[in-house]
């Protein structure tokens, strides 16, 4: 991993070690140089094409205002449930060839998140690095992985969390806030909260839980400032994060018992008088 770092900051070196060249000489001739396409690819910035956005579940794009995670952008999950949904939401976002790292998470459910399509032998796990060089290995896994999740132990000096928000920035890499960023001094681009959970599928005294409805809250800065809800399972009755759909059917089940309870009533009444 070390190694493809390296390669990655090597190669963008050299592709601005060429642009730079290019431009020169273009200079003294007073003409526009042709760059190869993948030098404009490496010098573009970040935040200006469709393709550095991540995807996400479809239940949950409406609670990004770019559709999915965007690329270089700081993304805090939290509440009961929070590590669910973090979970679903990376499996989609990586996909088969994205790479995870979890800094300072001893107790993440590795398991829930293989079972919700998260790949481990993808995942990093790093155990909780000393306090004067937690910001150094967060800042070399930034380089080298797509999605570097974190749940500090204490407070993040603000130096630090500028610091860090810039090495994303420049990278393209997602710093995803596992506490909620209750750590992080600074706003982050995208909060997501969970907000209410109730289990379905215990009777009085009998049953086992099959699925848990949760209520999803957005907030952010600049575009995602509006707050967005959304009702989810997570999970669903198939193990799996799905949309909630009311039911037609309970309703007008409902509606037809008054219906007859009503027209009942009167005939009951008058045989009993």
């Amino acid at each position: 991993m070390v190694v493809t770092a390296e390669t990655g900051t090597e190669g963008a070196s050299a592709a601005a070690v060429e642009a730079a060249e290019l431009l020169a000489s273009a200079a003294t001739r007073r003409e526009r140089p042709a760059l190869a396409p993948e030098v404009i690819e490496k010098l573009q910035p970040l935040n200006l094409s469709g393709q550095r956005v991540l995807p996400v579940p479809e239940v949950l794009q409406p609670l990004f205002p770019w559709g999915g995670i965007q690329k270089g952008t700081s993304l805090a999950v939290g509440g009961n449930g929070g590590w669910s949904l973090a979970m679903a939401i990376m499996a989609e976002a990586l996909g088969a060839e994205g790479w995870l790292a979890l800094v300072g998470a001893p107790d993440a459910g590795l398991v829930a998140a293989a079972e919700f399509g998260v790949r481990l032998d993808r995942v990093l796990v790093v155990e909780t690095p000393p306090l004067h060089q937690w910001p150094t290995v967060v800042a070399s896994l930034l380089e080298a992985v797509d999605v570097v999740a974190i749940a500090p132990d204490g407070r993040v000096g603000p130096r630090d969390a500028r610091r860090l928000q810039a090495r994303a920035r420049e990278q393209g890499s997602i710093l995803l806030h596992l506490d909620g960023a209750t750590t992080w001094p600074t706003a982050v681009d995208l909060t997501l909260g969970v907000a209410s959970v109730r289990w379905e599928g215990l009777g009085w005294g009998h049953g086992c839980l099959r699925s848990r409805r949760a209520t999803v809250v957005s907030t952010g800065r600049r575009s995602a400032a509006k707050q967005t809800t959304a009702e989810v399972w997570l999970p669903g009755p198939n193990g799996k994060l799905g949309a909630v759909v009311e039911s037609t059917a309970v309703k007008s089940t409902a509606v037809k018992s008054a219906v007859v309870e009503s027209a009942v009533s009167p005939v009951s009444l008058s045989v009993l008088a």
